[in-house]
């Protein structure tokens, strides 16, 4: 491995490390977790996803700021949300073959975490445990989201 990687997978499993949604995994978990992960830069206004792509990766915001957009019955597109530091973005994706249910651009210039499906399946086959616990952070990000996506509804209602 180049010192280049090594580098890069330290800064990874720094980057994990100071994630919340990673601060019941070990030191242990979060190498073997770091490998499986690339770490990308984006410009301000690029598009990671639009609504209604087939999607198989999910992003964790390390810098910056994305939007969540979609698209209204007046033809254009409205934020409904913004994600900073320490939220990750395209859970669904990890999940089921359904389209993305969002476009997702990047409202500031951004690092990002990138994690496919592919990479996911591999450390859940190499690691159970790892991926059991990974999986249970996915759940628990997705049913807090859709708690306040509730909390919205019984506002307008």
């Amino acid at each position: 491995m180049s010192n280049e990687n090594t580098l890069s997978f330290d800064r990874i499993q720094y980057i994990l490390s100071e994630l919340p949604f990673f601060e019941d995994f070990s030191a242990d978990e979060l190498e073997k977790f770091s490998k499986n992960l690339s770490l990308r830069s984006f410009h301000e206004n690029s598009c990671l996803f639009q609504e209604g792509d087939i999607g198989d990766y999910l992003f964790f915001v390390v810098t910056g700021q994305v939007e969540v957009k979609i698209q209204s019955h007046k033809s254009s597109q409205i934020v409904i949300a913004k994600f900073g530091p320490g939220s990750s973005i395209g859970e669904m994706s990890l999940l089921d073959d359904y389209p993305r249910s969002a476009t997702i651009q990047v409202s500031e210039p951004s690092e990002l975490l990138l994690l496919s499906r592919k990479r996911l399946k591999a450390l859940c086959e190499e690691n159970p445990a790892t991926g059991l616990k990974f999986m249970e952070g996915l759940v628990k990000t997705l049913s807090y989201r859709l708690r306040q996506a509730n909390g919205r509804f019984a506002d307008i209602s």
